[in-house]
């Protein structure tokens, strides 16, 4: 686990648009792996059930398509361009290969309807025979869950922020936003680390947990400043558009 504290995480890739280098995609991978960074990664499914590499439910924003991720298979996918770029979506087993190990990998497990129950098998099946430094995290403490009781092996954490400050339209009830925000399912899912919000620290049950010798790690850092903020209440950052 040692890599989870000494290896500074590239948010989605070391993406830059100014370069035409898009997030998630080939280009920011090879970045990444050229910088000797760690690389987050977004993991959703195609309409044929594959793992595919992007962040959004729907396609509009990093494609200009209409329609859910969900909608296009796999092939369909690998054909849109991602913000205008030459790059286009990438299967989660594309980016295994290319990495092959050379880099830890941070996959992040998107929920959404649907998706849990069969996006964790199908990313825990192409892990199953990789060979690297890897492991999942996802907000959602029901797929973390999962991997603890599937898939032990693989070294999984737990995504959360302080919900409190969420307006997103997709925010939790309001019954859950507390017990999201303190980390209330830990019995269940026992991650392996934390990843938590630059700005929703400090938290006193991520401060604990952190005592009690769980990696924490920051996210999205993106200046001094909260590297600065990091250093006092993590123990690593996953960082973009600045580079530690």
């Amino acid at each position: 686990m040692r890599w989870l504290v000494d290896t500074p995480v590239a948010h989605r890739g070391l993406h830059d648009l100014d370069r035409g280098i898009a997030e998630n995609t080939t280009s920011a991978f090879r970045a990444a792996l050229r910088s000797g960074y760690a690389i987050e990664c977004d993991v959703g499914l195609s309409a044929d059930g594959q793992p595919v590499v992007f962040h959004d439910d729907t396609l509009g924003r990093l494609t200009g398509v209409d329609g859910a991720l969900e909608s296009r298979s796999a092939a369909e996918l690998m054909a849109l361009p991602v913000l205008g770029t030459r790059d286009t979506v990438p299967r989660l087993s594309d980016l295994l290969g290319l990495v092959a190990g050379r880099v830890p990998l941070l996959i992040e497990l998107k929920g959404g309807p649907g998706r849990r129950g069969r996006l964790e098998p199908a990313v825990a099946r192409l892990l199953a025979d990789y060979r690297g430094p890897v492991a999942i995290q996802s907000f959602d403490p029901a797929m973390v869950t999962w991997f603890r009781k599937n898939a032990p092996d693989i070294l999984r954490g737990q995504i959360s922020m302080n919900y409190a400050m969420d307006d997103d339209d997709e925010a939790p009830p309001a019954a859950l936003r507390a017990p999201l925000t303190n980390l209330a399912f830990w019995a269940q899912n026992r991650p392996d680390f934390i990843a938590y919000d630059i700005h929703a620290l400090p938290n006193w049950a991520v401060a604990r947990h952190r005592r009690a010798g769980v990696p924490v790690l920051a996210w999205t850092v993106r200046s001094a400043s909260d590297r600065a903020r990091a250093a006092q209440h993590a123990d690593n950052v996953i960082f973009e558009h600045w580079r530690p």
